[in-house]
């Protein structure tokens, strides 16, 4: 019986979709014909303190958890392989793999996984240095752009910058539309599409809400495409979704309600657009070292022309997330994309 460690929560923007993803596989795990001993460890969205939590799983899905002091005791990593300690049991728990179903900052920028390499404990997913790459946007598509493949036109203001002067030449550059993205951040929080002038300072104070570093970027016209990947070495290439909207962008809302948005998967693109969205997402992998999984999203203009969008290295991961689906398109059920990605974890962990 492997032994797995699911870690959810954390001091992010994106705590409830952690809670939402978890339960998700919690529940697919807990009925998987594969042999698992699950422990859940939840981190307090404030003071981060780790947590074994023994409760009902609903709690977590409705973020209640925390109050159910029965079956919450404090959780402490240790290092050198020796996994956690439980302070209240006087008794070590060490989990074959460590599974952090955490999403944005904390989650996905390295910070967790650099945790993880001290534990010296086999993890899903990415490791640090390509964690954190993918979570900056702006080194991102510089590291992008050197190995040929292209971003939407973008410069980096931070707070010392000459704001104004920067954004009026880029605009005068670009036109209307544009976005504001804070540079670390996901699920779209803090982002804002701007048409005019005047939307413009509101715009800059939400996204710096987020991140001491804002893209200003400009608007591509086409079609979002996602394109899931799964492994180390060898890859597993998903069918590539595609998003349309009736207005707007695909934002935090729609991202996890779909009010107007609607996804569709397999893509319906032309082989050779397929072929190429193929490609240059299997190129980004593979150079910028990731491991595990990931979901590469790019935008497809009506001339068939690519821009990376972004790199999720721990997508949504509900059963009727993108990624999840992704893989089911091409015959691989939510339970058994689970177990793979344990698999990987531990044969990158040797």
């Amino acid at each position: 019986m492997k032994k797995i460690a699911i870690i959810f929560g954390g001091n992010s923007p994106e705590y409830t979709v952690s809670l939402a993803s978890a339960t998700s596989a919690i529940e697919a795990l807990q009925s998987s014909p594969y042999d698992y001993d699950l422990s859940l460890i939840g981190i307090a969205p404030d003071a981060m303190d780790w947590y074994l939590y023994t409760g009902e799983l609903e709690n977590i899905r409705q973020d209640t958890w925390l109050l159910d002091r029965k079956h919450t005791q404090k959780i402490q990593p240790l290092f050198e392989g020796n996994g956690f300690w439980l302070s209240e049991a006087q008794q070590t728990l060490v989990p074959d793999v460590l599974f952090p179903i955490m999403h944005g900052k904390y989650g996905e920028d390295g910070s967790i996984q650099g945790l993880f390499e001290l534990m010296k404990l086999p993890y899903v997913g990415c490791g640090v240095a390509a964690s954190a790459l993918c979570m900056n946007k702006w080194l991102l598509h510089q590291a992008a752009a050197a190995i040929g493949v292209q971003s939407a036109p973008t410069i980096l203001l931070t707070n010392q910058d000459n704001q104004q002067r920067q954004i009026e030449a880029f605009i005068q550059t670009h036109g209307f539309p544009v976005f504001f993205k804070p540079n670390e951040a996901g699920s779209s929080k803090g982002i804002t599409k701007v048409t005019c002038v005047e939307e413009i300072a509101p715009a800059l104070k939400e996204a710096f809400a987020y991140c001491s570093a804002v893209l200003l970027q400009k608007n591509i016209a086409g079609v979002e495409i996602g394109c899931g990947i799964l492994g180390n070495d060898s890859l597993t290439v998903g069918a590539c979704d595609a998003i349309s909207l009736v207005d707007g962008f695909f934002d935090f809302e729609e991202k996890y309600q779909l009010i107007s948005a609607k996804i569709t998967v397999p893509a319906p693109l032309p082989e050779t657009i397929e072929t190429k969205v193929k490609e240059q997402a299997q190129l980004l992998y593979r150079s910028l070292g990731l491991k595990g999984l990931a979901r590469i999203d790019f935008f497809v203009t009506d001339q068939g022309e690519l821009y990376l969008n972004e790199i999720n290295t721990m997508p949504g991961f509900t059963s009727h997330s993108r990624y999840p689906a992704m893989m089911a398109a091409i015959g691989l059920s939510y339970q058994e994309l689970l177990q793979k990605m344990l698999v990987l974890a531990k044969e990158e962990g040797k």
